[in-house]
């Protein structure tokens, strides 16, 4: 098997909107109250997650949402489907329905539209590109030069350059990884690979490319020189006389030059709390509550300072950087864009049985 799938099933899941509800989940009752001070626009489609811990060690999850309001329990596979589905605007439902019929989808949304790839077993991979509400769809079969290798190995991502999709993937498992690029050339039903060169190092992973379909997903322009990806590395370790590799996360901010086919460093071994790409930029929050900002056409690079004092939980949603900060009652979440703070709102546990949660709780916005 190329790869595997970790499927957690999802604890209740409760969706709470502006004032205050009460619910049933395991025979606990609490209740929360969610109120945006400043700039309510900014929470129009962004959803509050809250993450504790049970006695049982499980681990339960809230979602809290300025304009919803629904009770739900213990939800099973089928009803999380349904739920899912409900969230995809129609306008791009024929395009996840068609992406969610193959395996190991990955997508992207450019300025002209998402674009998504997968793969029907080991007979076809398909590409998807949604423009307005039209789907297209091309198909690179097995008896396409270079497919059946791209279906055999892992993928890290997606990027698109002079119209053409481009997969970075891994050929090759264990000892001495290589990484190649897969470019799909639709026009002329072609797959068109190259080896990218690396030592003792691979690319794990494309920063914006989705694993499945995400319907909110940051846009990402089309023809950004730089590509910001995670790396990994192998090392040799030696223990009771038997030598074996260890791969793990490279640290740093890393990307992939499109012009010199090589991967540079953007910045090297340092603490990185949460990384964005939004058009044409890679905006990444360090330790001390500073974004890097890295322009991906030109590799300019700038900094600002953003969080004052100590960081806590943080998250991106497109170019927006939702910052939580918990408080007795709950949480104080606030909002910036450009290094400017544009927003705030407050959760807050409004009965003991909520208070009781608290010492467990973290937040986060998605």
């Amino acid at each position: 098997m190329k790869r595997m799938w970790n499927v957690a099933a999802l604890g209740a899941v409760i969706v709470i909107g502006l004032g205050t509800f009460a619910f049933d989940m395991r025979d606990t009752k609490a209740e929360w109250d969610l109120a945006v001070t400043t700039n309510p626009e900014v929470w129009k489609d962004q959803t509050v997650n809250l993450y504790y811990n049970t006695e049982e060690g499980e681990k339960e999850r809230f979602e809290v949402t300025i304009d919803q309001s629904q009770v739900t329990t213990d939800l099973n596979y089928i009803e999380q489907a349904l739920a899912y589905d409900d969230e995809v605007d129609s306008s791009v439902r024929d395009f996840y329905r068609q992406l969610s019929g193959l395996s190991f989808v990955q997508s992207i949304q450019t300025p002209d539209g998402y674009i998504g790839i997968g793969q029907d077993g080991n007979k076809e991979i398909a590409v998807f590109r949604l423009n307005g509400q039209d789907v297209t769809k091309q198909i690179f079969g097995t008896d396409v030069n270079g497919a059946s290798e791209l279906m055999d190995s892992p993928w890290a991502g997606l990027f698109v350059r002079a119209g053409n999709v481009h997969v970075i993937y891994r050929d090759g498992y264990g000892e001495n990884p290589v990484t190649k690029i897969a470019m799909i050339d639709e026009g002329a039903k072609q797959i068109k690979i190259e080896t990218v060169k690396l030592q003792d190092e691979a690319i794990s992973s494309v920063t914006g490319t989705s694993w499945a379909f995400r319907p909110y997903v940051a846009t990402i322009d089309a023809d950004n020189r730089f590509i910001p990806v995670s790396m990994t590395e192998q090392t040799s370790v030696t223990e009771g006389g038997e030598t074996y590799l260890s791969e793990q996360e490279k640290a740093g901010l890393h990307a992939y030059d499109v012009e010199t086919k090589q991967v540079v460093e953007l910045m090297p071994d340092g603490d990185m709390w949460n990384a964005t790409v939004y058009e044409d930029q890679l905006i990444a929050l360090q330790e001390g509550g500073t974004e890097l900002v890295v322009d991906l056409k030109t590799g300019k690079q700038s900094t600002r300072q953003v969080i004052d004092g100590s960081v806590g939980t943080t998250s991106y949603v497109g170019d927006q950087l939702y910052h939580a900060r918990p408080t007795k009652e709950g949480a104080v979440i606030d909002v910036y864009q450009d290094g400017k703070a544009i927003s705030s709102a407050v959760v807050k546990a409004t009965n003991d049985e909520a208070k009781a949660l608290l010492p467990s709780t973290q937040f986060y916005v998605e």
